[in-house]
């Protein structure tokens, strides 16, 4: 029975590697929304089946081998997509003028792309440049790499267009660092290594980092390491690489109360001689930055509010506000740091923290792009749960949008594609607590009444 389960595995790794060619052939996404997301889904579907599969079978039992084909299948899912141009975000063209600002003497925290002054800088790409109006909202660590990368790129390629292409490179590796991490983490906690293939075959994470090449494979990779490092005790190296990537994506800060202060073995562990690693760390990379970096506010402002993108609860916010975006980031704020600070009140282990976490984040954002998702899937390898999995299929519906944008102009989001991504997963999770938790309280409920 357990060798015609693994044979049935084995075939649907042949139907996602085959979605994963017709991806391919499809080449720019943008030019066949409906045929990538119809492919996406269906992807999805596949995989959905193969985690049920590994969830509920007997994971430990798979052996040394399986875990081989899901590494083979999993590095062939990547390398199918890899060489495609991006086509659903332009985020690799602000990497790339970044990196040439930095090596023309700019900062990338005072310069926004429109600028006048950096006209000079225009060139093939410059049409595909985001947020011309804003100088950068990420960490000075990503800044750093973007400055490093360029004068690489720029040594053995002119091509402007192909060097944009190759800012993919750096966060590829990154992402198969998370990957190896994250088999690493298993093993600590003592989870199936079979489970990794939540993580290796997900559509998700191969398409917004192989095909698109999104920078979060770097603050989800140090994000990683520092879980690891925290599981086997060694502090001081766990908030090292906490300090790494809160200076890459600056939102793992909010993490900082939940490795310093927690409750363990019945008793309270303050580690703030470890944590103090945090300050040569932040002074070493942000001293080039010093001048300007302070305007990263932008980056709570979009993120909380400002802009909307495929929210979920913000919109709610957003209506209760008058739909008014600076009342709706004040409001969105104070119930951020209500449900953190609750959250932390339940002393839960720290990796489960840390997943419901991003969970809260990613529910209150005014935006939430598909590969933000990237940060959720490494835990739902270790915690895996289906109202989460079928998140990051639904997901694709997002990309509707660019159906408008590439034809008319125009970025106008639908409540109806809206519905269909997050009712299914907001019905899912509050059905399985109400599953979960009504037994519970009903026996409290009789054993009150005797």
């Amino acid at each position: 029975m357990e060798r015609s389960r693994s044979g049935l595995v084995f075939l649907l790794a042949l139907a996602i590697e085959a979605g994963f060619a017709a991806l391919a052939w499809i080449g720019v996404f943008k030019q066949d929304v409906v045929g990538f997301i119809g492919t996406y889904l269906l992807i999805s579907l596949f995989y959905m089946v193969c985690c049920f599969w590994i969830i509920h079978a007997r994971g430990g039992s798979l052996g040394l081998s399986f875990l081989r084909w899901i590494w083979i299948f999993g590095l062939l899912f990547r390398l199918t997509v890899a060489g495609l141009d991006p086509g659903l975000s332009e985020d690799l063209y602000r990497y790339r003028w970044q990196g040439k600002l930095q090596a023309a003497g700019g900062n990338p925290y005072t310069e926004a792309p429109q600028d006048s002054r950096w006209d000079t800088l225009r060139d093939s790409t410059w049409p595909q440049v985001t947020r011309k109006d804003l100088p950068s909202v990420y960490g000075p660590l990503l800044e750093g790499l973007y400055s490093a990368w360029y004068v690489v790129v720029n040594s053995f390629t002119e091509n402007e267009i192909r060097q944009a292409w190759w800012f993919k490179v750096p966060f590829a590796l990154c992402e198969l660092g998370v990957a190896f991490t994250l088999s690493r983490l298993l093993a600590a906690l003592g989870l199936p290594s079979a489970y990794l293939l939540l993580y290796l075959w997900s559509p998700l994470v191969t398409v917004e980092f192989w095909a698109q090449g999104h920078n979060d494979t770097l603050v989800v990779w140090l994000l990683l390491l520092a879980l690891l490092a925290a599981t086997r005790n060694r502090w001081t190296w766990a908030f090292s690489w906490l300090t790494l990537a809160a200076l890459t994506k600056f939102w793992p800060a909010l993490l900082f109360p939940f490795f310093l202060l927690r409750r363990e073995e019945g008793h309270w562990a303050f580690r703030w001689k470890e944590a103090l690693i945090a300050v040569p760390i932040a002074a070493a990379v942000c001293f080039p930055y010093l001048k300007g970096i302070a305007n990263v506010h932008e980056l709570l402002q979009g993120f909380l509010g400002g802009w909307r993108n495929n929210d979920s609860l913000y919109g709610l916010i957003y209506a209760a506000a008058g739909e008014n975006f600076d009342d709706g980031t004040v409001l969105v704020t104070w119930l951020l740091g209500l449900l953190l600070a609750a959250l932390w009140s339940l002393h839960l282990p720290l990796v489960k923290a840390v997943k419901w976490l991003v969970v809260i984040l990613l529910f209150l954002s005014a935006n939430c792009f598909p590969w933000y998702l990237g940060w959720l899937v490494p835990f739902l390898a270790i915690y895996p749960g289906a109202p989460l999995l079928l998140w990051t299929a639904l997901v694709v519906l997002s990309y509707q949008i660019l159906i408008g944008y590439e034809i008319l102009g125009v970025w106008q989001d639908s409540n109806t594609f809206r519905a269909l991504e997050y009712l299914p997963v907001y019905g899912m999770l509050i059905g399985r607590a109400l599953v979960t938790r009504l037994p519970v309280l009903w026996s409290r409920l009789q054993a009150n009444r005797k």
